[in-house]
């Protein structure tokens, strides 16, 4: 895919070699898998001033190279990744060790002196939350090596000082006083009621109508020519062969055997308005009051409203255009047209209508208009591997509620009852309660060692010395009963903190014998690599703490969750494969367990892999194993006909949501507050406003919306779960959801065998959020060992949501169909524009 025939190089791919290899091009590495590459023209097939960072890394037997730079796609390599594969094994051979590595810290890697004494620095900064290779930013520094010149962070250009900044600022003076302990002083902190009567809506106008030319895709049939922007109007409209009226359905056709009658009619375009005649005849419907047969205009590029009102396709394309660009309510925009119908006017023109006209034509309008095929990304397909939900706050008001509403959450008489799913209880990887509490208590805190005991000593002993010498000063000050009392209440005080850290210290030790024992009646070899970590012995011995990769993992196999959140199906498929085969091989295949594969790589660095991780490995594959088997599994629910009302998407219904009748929460509300004991997230944005619940969206990473449904009272992960189960042929790999913590084992209790390939994970944007979750529930942890998974916009639902922010007050004012049409059009609009920036 990547190589060139003889004299092609489209993308300056040849020259960008040359210049690397010949011209002393910027392609440094900063690490045994990091690189930084200056940016590429490829028209002018010039360097550019921009960085970016790369990724070189072997997962299983398959080399993985990922870059950062706005050329490099998941389905096209850019030219960086391209001649790294090409010069990779010859420039930065793989079998000759990398003597300084950066991965996890600043890195200098340019350096110039423009002046005397003055310099250009760039260096590569870590996250201080990630060490994803998103992560990575690119700062500048030009000035003197006291950096006190001007500092410029790629993340946030306006920023002095931030988590980027500083990290390279130390860096700075690290190098200049060349002493690994140097520190730059100057850092700073861096980082119900009655309804009104449904009217009719429908239009004379009854074709289907092409999309807006600006927003027409490839895949769209061609409905008719698309006519030129109307300049002229007809002395008259006539009826044909397509002409019918709007009173019922199905409707009454034109006969040419009947009589027809004229009468006048007008037309509003984008600056003006004509009036003319229009040719109709009566309907024969004896229910039809007030109607008549007319012309649907629709080759002309009019739309008929009601025979008498006519809209041209253009100005009504332009509402499209302007509401879908900016926040623009009907009224306002109505009141723009309304003026340059003022500046446009002559004799003939009349006024443009009111806000309610425009706004009932317009909706009729795209009722017609050929929005369809807009909810799937070209480049992930009809099911993507990576979904991003989010719960958006577009809400209309509850008397707007009605019973047609019908999301994925509600349950249908063809729904299948899963009599035999009941809640699960001890999923944990560690199924002991205080087991995981003993691990924790030593953990948590400080790492314990001889030194730590010791200061705790000095550290009472002195706090008792200086609240005496405060009493002694007082009394010889005064020798007032009151002071002594003082004094004495002073030194209680110091004696309760010194015999809370003492009490502190002692739990955490007597808890480690303890904890020992406990993991042991689990596995022994769990228990034996705790003990060689955290043993007492190690403790008391005065060794340095164990690596903090150690604390992570038994942080993490402690945590309050099910042992699924951290192992999927296929991750204990690759973990079964590590298991029989202990290689450098199969352990870099475990990217999908984070912190063993971080475990694993920590100890290929130190040694070979020792049997007792091997041990526990074996020990963690059975216990998920066995959770697994111990959810019940039944058939997939039967296949339906589509159809929903208030559910918009690309993918059709094919299932109905089962019941779960011995699931007593199954069906209960999350509405606002509190949505899991365990997580830290709260949630309350909709009942003082008496709105619905909003929309539950769902984004591909391009940010191309599959689909949404309204949410009667309040987002929940049933709203996830039934749109999955409902609409999608199997689970995706990855359901990325700022609530992914709690919907896992939600999604798991009800449908294990639909859900077991698939990782629920917390983008970055909420992650920060969830101090209670474990880290094998973000994203970002799974990044740091996997950067293939760098190419996925988490953010994706966000950009949705400050797109779909323009319209949320015109949303809140509307009718429940309205709002979904409104909606509706919006994100077809969105998405359009989205995959021709892609095709």
């Amino acid at each position: 895919m990547d190589d060139l025939t003889p004299g092609q190089d489209d993308d300056g791919y040849l020259a960008y070699c040359e210049f690397v290899q010949e011209d002393g091009g910027a392609f440094y590495q900063i690490g045994e898998e990091l690189f930084v590459v200056n940016g590429w023209d490829t028209i002018s097939k010039t360097s550019k001033s921009t960085w970016h960072h790369l990724q070189r890394s072997t997962i299983g037997e398959a080399a993985v190279i990922v870059c950062r730079c706005p050329l490099a796609k998941p389905y096209k390599s850019c030219i960086h990744v391209r001649f790294l594969k090409e010069f990779g094994e010859e420039l930065f051979p793989t079998d000759i060790p990398f003597t300084t590595d950066y991965t996890n810290n600043a890195a200098l890697f340019f350096r110039q002196e423009l002046e005397e004494g003055i310099y250009i620095n760039h260096f590569s900064a870590p996250s201080p939350n990630s060490a994803t290779l998103a992560g990575r930013v690119v700062v500048q520094y030009t000035g003197d090596d006291t950096g006190g010149g001007r500092w410029l962070c790629g993340k946030d250009s306006g920023a002095s000082s931030c988590s980027h900044i500083n990290c390279c600022r130390d860096m700075l003076q690290k190098l200049v006083q060349i002493d690994p302990s140097a520190r730059d002083t100057g850092v700073g902190d861096g980082f119900p009621r009655g309804r009104r009567v449904a009217r009719n809506h429908r239009s004379v106008s009854h074709l289907p109508i092409a999309p807006p030319p600006w927003a027409a895709l490839d895949s769209d049939p061609i409905l008719y020519p698309h006519p030129a922007p109307l300049r002229d109007v007809p002395e008259i409209l006539e009826l044909n062969a397509t002409s019918t009226c709007c009173c019922t359905e199905p409707r009454q056709s034109f006969n040419p055997q009947r009589s027809t009658f004229q009468q006048k009619c007008t037309i509003y375009g984008l600056f003006r308005s004509w009036e003319t005649m229009i040719e109709l005849q009566a309907c024969t419907n004896s229910t039809c009051h007030h109607h008549s047969i007319g012309p649907d205009c629709r080759e002309r590029g009019i739309f008929n409203y009601n025979n008498r009102r006519l809209f041209t396709h253009d100005l009504l394309d332009e509402y499209t255009a302007s509401y879908t660009s900016s926040e623009t309510p009907f009224s306002a925009w109505v009141l723009v047209v309304s003026r340059r119908y003022e500046l446009y006017a002559d004799e003939q023109s009349l006024h443009f209508p009111t806000a309610e006209v425009f706004r009932s034509a317009w909706f009729s309008y795209v009722q017609l208009q050929y929005l369809e095929g807009d909810m799937m990304c070209p480049q992930c397909g009809e099911s993507p591997e990576n979904t991003i939900w989010d719960g958006v706050t577009l809400a209309f008001n509850r008397k707007h509620l009605l019973p047609t509403l019908e999301p994925p959450t509600v349950s249908q008489p063809g729904s299948v009852d899963r009599n035999d799913t009941r809640y699960l209880a001890n999923q944990q990887l560690l199924p002991n309660r205080k087991t995981r509490q003993l691990v924790r208590r030593v953990l948590v805190g400080k790492p314990l060692t001889r030194d730590m005991l010791q200061g705790v000593v000095a550290s009472v002993a002195t706090s008792l010395g200086e609240t005496e010498d405060e009493e002694d000063e007082e009394d010889d000050a005064s020798g007032d009963d009151t002071n002594s009392v003082t004094a004495s209440s002073r030194l209680t005080r110091a004696e309760r903190a010194a015999a809370r850290a003492r009490a502190e210290l002692l739990a955490r030790l007597e808890a480690i014998p303890l904890a020992v024992e406990a993991l042991d009646a689990i596995s022994p070899a769990l228990s034996k690599l705790f003990n060689d970590k955290f043993g007492e012995t190690r403790v008391l011995r005065g060794d340095y703490p164990a690596p903090e990769i150690y604390r992570k993992f038994f942080i993490q196999i402690s945590a309050e969750e099910s042992v699924l959140q951290m192992l999927t199906a296929p991750a204990m498929d690759s973990l079964e494969v590590f298991v029989r085969d202990p290689s450098p091989t199969s352990a870099s295949s475990l990217v999908e367990i984070p912190i063993i594969h971080e475990l694993l790589r920590h100890e290929k660095t130190s040694s070979l892999f020792s049997q007792t991780t091997i041990d526990v490995c074996h020990w963690m594959l059975n216990r998920g194993r066995t959770v697994l088997n111990s959810l019940t599994k039944g058939p997939q629910p039967p296949r339906i006909p589509a159809g929903s009302t208030g559910c918009c998407y690309g993918l059709p219904k094919i299932r109905e949501r089962p019941r779960y009748p011995k699931l007593k929460h199954d069906i209960n509300n999350e509405v606002g507050g509190k949505r899991g004991a365990k997580c830290s997230k709260f949630y309350s944005q909709y009942g003082e406003r008496r709105l619905t619940g909003g929309i539950m969206c769902v984004w591909c990473t391009h940010s191309i919306c599959y689909g949404f449904h309204c949410i009667p009272r309040g987002e929940g992960r049933n709203d996830v779960f039934s749109a999955l189960i409902t609409r999608w042929e199997t689970a995706p790999k990855r359901v990325i959801y700022d609530f992914a913590c709690a919907l896992g084992p939600y999604c798991m209790t009800r449908e294990p065998d639909f859900f077991s390939k698939t990782q629920f994970l917390i983008d970055d944007f909420h992650a920060q959020g969830h101090t209670k979750c474990s880290p094998a529930a973000f994203l970002k942890s799974h990044c740091n060992v996997d950067p293939r998974l760098s190419y996925i916009n988490s953010s994706a639902g966000e950009c949705g949501n400050s797109g779909l922010a323009r319209i949320r007050k015109s949303v809140s004012y509307m009718s429940q169909a309205r709002a979904i049409l409104y909606t509706k059009v919006f994100l077809s609009i969105w998405n359009r524009l989205r995959i021709k920036s892609l095709c």
